[in-house]
């Protein structure tokens, strides 16, 4: 009991949909087909991918180079909100945070900076920027493969909010102070070549992979077996919960997809563009956008308004994207007494963007 109450307490996500899952099975006979296969094998990949270059600190030697030439404190939170920004396109947002969280709060303590306004835009960066991409978070993987989009049908859905984005993180970076300062942070020993290449080059195999131009299971062959010759200790980095957790959606959306209730939703509130995009939303508050994009997914044929909702959707509660929770997390173990500042700040600042983002969308896109 001890054990499961620790497991609930380390991932919720997990065993919700582990529970969803075996419940749902007791009513209706599960089947194989449920499982997209396809996107578990990319999204295991990609994991690999990311950990191999986490290994040999290639977003760190980045970050370090860029912020070497920085000479003012403007500077350096563009330099740190736009690498956090550009990162989550490739590397999904809870690695951009995981990376580039620490090396703030480093810059923090060396040029006694309060950091938690830069930490919350890099946050806002990792979920703002993580939706223009389809590899960018597990939300968008799924929902690229659940609809059968195309490359250029994603992006097109995803431009506004991304232009808009954009322009909020400009505004909220330029309203800032600035004031001049010397950092001099430690140079990092830039990654091996041959190492660099090829976890850069199965970066874009898998992407091509996402995009539907090369087949999933031979990207996932490849990496395998690359991953085995380069480094086979990076398959224990692997995050086997998020796989786990994607089955028992799997399973449980096949389970309910042809009940009444489902039917009745289907018809009624979700199925409008309106009522979905707005059931994104709410819905992310609660129980975090992956889990609402899948539970969702089963229950609405209106992809371009889910799609748009779980994504701006990540914005607004602490748990509206997981992301939010690792920046909060990093933030509080450094200075545990500002996280109830943090955490008003954190608010006021997601939940304006969900305002002026979200509304703006809709009334340009859905509208």
């Amino acid at each position: 009991m001890d054990k499961f109450k620790e497991l609930i307490k380390k991932d919720i996500v997990l065993v919700t949909a582990v529970l969803l899952a075996a419940v749902s099975s007791i009513f209706h006979r599960p089947q194989l087909s449920y499982i997209d296969f396809g996107v578990l094998s990319i999204l295991l990949s990609l994991m690999l991918v990311v950990a191999g270059l986490k290994s040999i600190r290639f977003l760190d030697w980045i970050a370090v180079e860029l912020l070497n030439r920085c000479q003012g404190e403007r500077q350096i939170a563009l330099a740190l909100v736009g690498i956090t920004y550009i990162s989550s396109m490739f590397v999904t947002n809870d690695v951009a945070l995981l990376t580039f969280v620490p090396l703030a709060l480093v810059i923090g303590k060396t040029l006694k900076l309060d950091m938690a306004r830069i930490i919350i835009l890099q946050t806002l960066a990792a979920n703002l920027g993580s939706m223009f991409t389809p590899p960018g978070n597990p939300q968008n993987l799924f929902l690229f493969a659940h609809y059968g989009y195309t490359a250029i049908g994603f992006f097109k859905v995803m431009a506004i909010p991304t232009v808009l984005s954009i322009v909020l993180l400009l505004i909220l970076l330029y309203r800032g102070r600035n004031r001049n300062l010397n950092l001099e942070l430690p140079d990092l020993p830039k990654p091996e070549k041959v190492a660099t290449y090829l976890y850069l080059g199965l970066l874009l195999l898998n992407i091509a992979a996402v995009l539907h131009v090369f087949d999933k299971y031979i990207a996932l062959v490849v990496t395998t077996v690359a991953i085995i010759g380069m480094k086979k200790g990076l398959f224990k980095e692997v995050d086997y919960s998020l796989l786990i957790t994607f089955v028992g959606f799997f399973l449980f959306i096949g389970n309910i997809s042809e009940t009444e209730f489902v039917t009745y939703l289907q018809q009624s509130f979700l199925g409008s563009a309106s009522g979905t995009y707005l059931a994104g939303i709410v819905a992310s508050q609660f129980i975090s956008n992956v889990p609402a994009a899948m539970l969702l997914a089963g229950l609405t044929k209106e992809a371009d308004a889910l799609l748009l909702g779980v994504n701006i959707g990540g914005l607004g509660t602490l748990i509206a994207s997981m992301a939010s929770v690792i920046s909060y997390k990093l933030f509080c173990k450094e200075q545990p007494w500002l996280g109830g500042q943090y955490l008003r700040m954190f608010l006021y600042y997601n939940f304006a963007g969900l305002l002026l983002i979200g509304g703006l969308t809709y009334f340009i896109v859905l509208f």
